[in-house]
């Protein structure tokens, strides 16, 4: 067949030589088809108009001439709506605003063009109380009451000085006493030091500290730049000026996508430590790190520039200090604005109105950093233009690097290297291989914004003049930025006002429902294993390396990878509180799950934190302040002439009818937490000597508590509370086993065998080996044959109880010791096990009889 073919085609090359090659666009085209989907990839057909004449048939066009064609066409994603979900119930009407509220949630932002969400997400009505307002005004005892509520020490009244925030501490005055003997400025921008910084969103906001709070102390510092010194704030503890402009401390960074660098967002987190609840994380960052966030304009830019062409980035910077400050730990004074913010907050808990705290004044503030400015410019190529330079990276990063010292910081001293001028890039631009950039994106902090701005371009456009960035750098001098701070908690100022205990508390609550509308786990997969970031209401695309578009759909010829990265999904409500007092959560690494060998999420799949929980019927919020921690049955006792104190219940149990004080011959009922039971006699009787006749009674436990379990591994089933004698099983995704024992049973106390920290998930090697083959053998073919000792007891696998034919002994043993030729039979309680003789081969050997397992030593 293979011979008739290259005849056929040998002869028709013959006659086609011998006659005029048909032209065939003598046979139009016709328009193409509409296409067959709106979006996500459709395609559109055309046909030419054929006419079989005799010019057809004499030039072979049947044979010659394409009579169809296919294109791709709106290969763009399908656009998805923002959509909110319906509004809930109304609130319980506050009594201290006179207000009631409802809210409705986001239940899947906008996505690949796809429409905002332009709606509230709140609304609120007035409304007639039922309950009385139980915030107290603060008691300033013997200090000055301020107008606004705050109080101030008695000798800050009538020094001069606004020390209240609204003057209300220098009316009615007649002379005055000034605090320094002369006039001193404040430190230029001392300011900055008390704005707020939005975490999650990467920028400062609203002022909380009030940093021209002196505390009527004359202390200042003094300045290398300025003749005459500063006064310092009370809020700040130490200053120190300094400036730092080395010519040869610039960094540049190559970064094959935006992906890595909006990894730096999460991983500015230098240091941390966790203390009492779920908030409380100092966060370090560096101005050596990206601060760009996917709610800059600048990194959005980035993005939409990447979904032009596949693109390499080059970032430049360099970070130039102008002082160095640190924070009081406790006494801050805060600002006037954030002080009446947090006093308009209602006892009850509304989630809408704690939550624009974080949006005014952000969610951290800062204990620590410096001031001054950070040259950083990110550089955009053209994957397929760097490719073609015949550069490297690290001959990239470097040929930027020079060109900047050059160009921009004049440093006289500069080696030029013939590889960044005589490179194809280079070449086309007059050896500017900066200018062989796509565009360039100014991430700079600090300065004069115009001169900031005016540090970035785009091709096509002239490049910035040589003077810009020694103008931008005068002005930093003028116009710092916070730059290498340190972050606490903005909960941490909710202090020394009224209800303060009760507001932190909300404040706390509202902070983790608030960072999920920041998790971009509500959107949908990106093509091409982009990574999703959300953007206020709308999801984004950053695309890997090698792929472009609008959505990340298109990718370069050379682009083969299947992969796609597994993404957290949501995380779920939290548990109720358990008799431990602690509640959990989960989520899953299915959004999407890892495809195609793709990467496992990363971090932790289960949070746990400590819990509350009240007996008492719930008549509102009670106002606790920062000096209430004397609860009532901490007040000292009353002397009485007859009948019992309290009595100490045991350990997980409590009393039922609980008071301060007993008659004689009344008695007390004990209990106990969910979990466990009262072993022994439960009632105590209070006797006339005052003691209590009592026996022996404890609480045990009658429940094992839901494990943790190590990351990777899923445990069922799922519940809070086990009952003794049930049984939990561990797996891991397809094609992993656990490198331990799977099964575990609730005995009372805890679980046996005990769950190891070190469990973990490992590629089950044993089961491709073994195929449909005993334990001991693997399949060759159609054959079974004996492990080697290395292939069986390489890897943990589950004992089984076996009998010994020659001893006629019962014994427990791992499915991967060698034995002797064997029945397996379930093991029967009550018999003897004895250690396997040495002379024992796992194996059945040709010929040996099938044999039953039992995969559990305790059976």
């Amino acid at each position: 067949m293979a011979r008739q073919s290259i005849l056929y085609f040998i002869l028709l090359s013959a006659l086609i030589d011998k006659s005029q090659a048909c032209f065939c666009d003598h046979y139009p085209w016709t328009q193409w088809s509409s296409c067959s989907k709106t979006c996500n990839s459709g395609t559109q057909t055309r046909e030419r108009r054929i006419v079989t004449d005799q010019y057809y048939f004499e030039n072979f066009c049947g044979q010659l001439c394409t009579k169809q064609e296919s294109r791709e066409c709106n290969w763009q994603t399908c656009p998805i709506n923002c959509r909110l979900g319906d509004y809930g119930p109304w609130s319980d009407c506050d009594p201290c605003v006179q207000k009631r509220f409802k809210v409705r949630p986001i239940l899947h932002p906008s996505q690949f063009g796809g429409q905002p969400c332009t709606e509230p997400l709140m609304t609120f009505q007035p409304c007639i109380p039922s309950k009385l307002c139980k915030i107290e005004e603060i008691d300033c005892k013997n200090k000055f009451r301020c107008d606004s509520g705050r109080c101030i020490a008695s000798k800050l009244e009538c020094n001069g000085e606004n020390d209240c925030g609204d003057n209300s501490d220098e009316r009615n005055c007649g002379r005055k006493k000034p605090v320094c003997s002369r006039s001193y400025k404040p430190i230029p921008s001392v300011q900055l030091m008390g704005m707020g910084f939005h975490f999650l969103a990467g920028e400062p906001r609203g002022e909380v500290l009030d940093n021209s709070f002196t505390g009527g102390v004359c202390r200042t510092v003094k300045s290398s730049r300025a003749s005459n010194p500063y006064r310092v704030a009370a809020n700040l503890e130490n200053v120190n000026f300094e400036v730092q402009t080395k010519e040869d401390d610039l960094e540049t960074d190559f970064y094959d996508d935006l992906i890595a660098l909006e990894d730096n967002k999460h991983q500015e987190a230098l240091g941390s430590s966790q203390a009492t609840g779920s908030f409380h994380v100092p966060i370090f960052y560096s101005s050596k790190r990206s601060r760009s966030s996917s709610h800059t304009s600048a990194f959005k830019q980035a993005i939409q520039a990447s979904h032009k062409t596949a693109s390499s980035f080059i970032r430049i910077h360099k970070v130039i200090k102008v002082l160095n400050f640190t924070m009081k730990t406790k006494d801050l004074q805060l600002s006037d604005v954030f002080l009446k913010a947090l006093n308009h907050l209602p006892l009850e808990y509304n989630s809408a109105l704690y939550s624009r705290i974080f949006d005014e004044f952000g969610t951290h503030y800062f204990t620590s950093g410096s001031l001054g400015g950070v040259y950083d410019v990110l550089y955009q190529f053209s994957k397929e233009e760097l490719k073609n330079s015949g550069l490297t990276k690290e001959e990239a990063k470097n040929c930027i690097r020079i060109e900047t010292k050059k160009r921009f910081l004049f440093v006289k001293k500069t080696k030029v290297e013939h590889r960044c001028t005589t490179n194809k890039l280079s070449e086309k631009y007059e050896g500017s291989f900066m200018q062989g950039s796509e565009k360039s994106i100014s991430l700079v902090q600090g300065g004069r914004s115009e001169y900031a701005a005016a540090l970035a371009w785009e091709k096509g456009s002239s490049a910035p003049e040589e003077r810009v960035f020694s103008d931008w750098l005068e002005s930093v001098k003028e116009n710092p930025s916070v730059i290498d701070f340190a972050l606490a908690p903005i909960t941490d100022l909710v202090r020394n006002i009224p209800c303060a205990v009760t507001r932190r508390n909300n404040l706390r609550r509202a902070f983790q429902e608030y960072a999920a509308k920041f998790d971009p786990c509500r959107c949908a997969q990106c093509p091409n294993n982009g990574r999703p970031v959300l953007s206020g209401t709308e999801c984004l695309c950053v695309c890997q390396s090698g792929t472009y578009g609008e959505n990340c759909e298109r990718h370069s010829p050379d682009y083969k990878s299947n992969a796609v990265d597994g993404n957290w999904g949501c995380w779920s409500s939290w548990s109720s509180c358990d008799a431990t007092y602690r509640r959990s959560r989960t989520r899953e690494c299915n959004n999407p799950a890892p495809q195609q060998g793709g990467k496992r999420c990363e971090g932790e799949r289960r949070q746990e934190e400590h819990c509350t929980f009240s007996i008492i019927q719930n008549d509102g919020q009670p106002c606790i302040s920062d000096d209430e921690y004397m609860k009532e049955t901490d007040l000292p006792e009353l002397e009485s002439d007859s009948g019992c104190p309290q009595p100490v219940p045991p350990e997980n149990g409590f009393i039922r009818n609980e008071k301060k004080q007993y008659s004689v011959g009344e008695e007390v009922e004990i209990l106990c937490f969910t979990g466990f039971k009262a072993v022994g006699y439960q009632y105590f009787r209070c006797l006339p000597d005052r003691s209590w006749r009592q026996g022996d009674v404890e609480c045990q436990r009658t429940e094992c508590l839901k494990p943790t379990v190590p990351e990777g591994l899923t445990l069922s089933p799922f519940q809070t509370l086990y009952k003794i004698g049930d049984s939990i099983v561990l797996t891991c995704p397809r094609g992993l086993v656990v490198n331990g024992p799977s099964r575990y049973t609730c005995s009372g106390d805890s679980w046996t065998p005990p769950i190891l920290d070190s469990l973990s998930c490992e590629e089950d090697i044993l089961t491709g080996l073994r195929g449909h083959c005993q334990p001991g053998q693997k399949q060759l073919g159609s054959e079974c044959v004996c492990m080697s000792p290395e292939e069986d007891c390489g890897h943990y696998s589950e004992e089984i109880c076996v009998l010994d034919t020659t001893s006629s002994h019962h014994f427990t043993s791992s499915a991967s010791q060698r034995m002797n030729p064997v029945v397996m039979t379930p093991a029967t309680t009550g018999k003897n096990v004895q250690p396997p003789p040495p002379s024992v081969s796992a194996c059945y050997p040709p010929g040996a009889p099938r044999a039953e397992t039992n995969s559990s030593a305790s059976k």
